[in-house]
């Protein structure tokens, strides 16, 4: 019989705590890329814009993509370095229009998700 009181707070006081943790509440940020052409040193610049704490979003990889027909191509991943990303122009890429992208995810360790965003095309210098 004690066992069995036991096991039935052990599992009451599981479910308390799992229904406590769902209750917690994902706070959502939006994010804005921006990106400008330095013809002169020929690469491209850009900047993620968010309100969400400390760098939580403004971390996140972005990709720069080249619009092609069906599926864009992937020309680069980059990693930002306080909320700035620069890349310089190839001899395969000078010409062409490309655009930076960052993909929405959730961090897994905290209650934070930070939504997609893309940024207007331009043309590599």
């Amino acid at each position: 019989m004690k066992r069995l009181l036991a096991c039935v707070v052990v599992l009451a006081g599981s479910v308390l705590l799992g229904s406590t943790a769902a209750a917690e509440t994902t706070h959502v940020y939006e994010v804005s890329l921006t990106i400008t052409v330095d013809r002169a040193a020929a690469k491209i610049d850009g900047t993620i814009v968010t309100d969400a704490p400390s760098e939580f979003c403004e971390s996140s990889t972005i990709r720069i993509l080249s619009p092609a027909p069906g599926k864009d191509k992937l020309v680069a991943r980059l990693t930002p370095y306080g909320g700035e990303f620069h890349m310089k122009s190839t001899p395969n890429l000078r010409g062409k229009r490309v655009y930076a992208e960052v993909l929405a995810y959730h961090l897994p360790s905290r209650p934070v998700e930070c939504l997609a965003a893309r940024s207007r095309a331009v043309t590599m210098p």
